[in-house]
C-alpha cells in the first residue's frame, strides 16, 4: 500500500477525539454563564453562612447597614417622585 497504516490512523483519530472532547469541556466551563452564576451564588451563600456563624454581631450589623441603605434609597426616590408630581 501507499504507507497508510490502519492502526496508526485509528490511534490518531482516537487521540484527536480525546483532544477535541478536552477542548469542548474547557469551552463549556468558560462559556456556560448560567452555571458560572449559579456557582458564584452558591459560593456567596457559603461565605455569608460562614460569616454569620463566625461573627454573628458583625453579620447583624451588616444586615442592618444594608437595610438602612436600601431604606434611604427608597425614601430618596419616593421623595423625588413626589416632588415632581406637585
Amino acid at each position: 500500500m501507499s504507507g497508510w497504516n490502519r492502526e496508526q490512523g485509528v490511534a490518531d483519530a482516537a487521540q484527536a477525539r480525546t483532544e477535541l472532547y478536552d477542548t469542548l469541556t474547557q469551552l463549556q466551563g468558560r462559556l456556560n454563564y448560567a452555571q458560572r452564576i449559579d456557582d458564584s451564588v452558591a459560593d456567596a451563600k457559603r461565605r455569608i453562612a460562614a460569616e454569620k456563624e463566625q461573627n454573628p454581631l458583625v453579620f447583624a450589623a451588616g444586615v442592618a447597614g444594608v437595610a438602612v441603605a436600601a431604606g434611604l434609597v427608597v425614601w430618596g426616590i419616593a421623595r423625588a417622585v413626589s416632588r415632581r408630581l406637585r
